[in-house]
């Protein structure tokens, strides 16, 4: 089990024009392990896994806002 995975976050801006958030973000060896171990392969390029460090992101994103977000809508 990896245990000393570490991803770093810097350079944070937010455009009040088009309401997004943008940041950089670094990842050490083990995390990036980690997500060539979630997706079942190690033949992935760096954009590739930075693409799915994105979709995890998301993905953690949704789940803890569905899990106790405060600001939940019902439609």
């Amino acid at each position: 089990m990896i245990t000393n995975q570490k991803i770093e976050v810097g350079d944070a801006s937010y455009s009040r024009l088009s309401h997004v958030l943008r940041f950089t973000a670094g990842a050490n060896a083990q995390a990036i392990q980690m997500v060539e171990d979630i997706c079942g392969r190690t033949d992935m390029s760096m954009e590739e896994i930075a693409h799915e460090m994105g979709k995890i992101l998301e993905s953690a994103i949704h789940s803890h806002y569905h899990r106790g977000g405060m600001r939940r809508k019902y439609d």
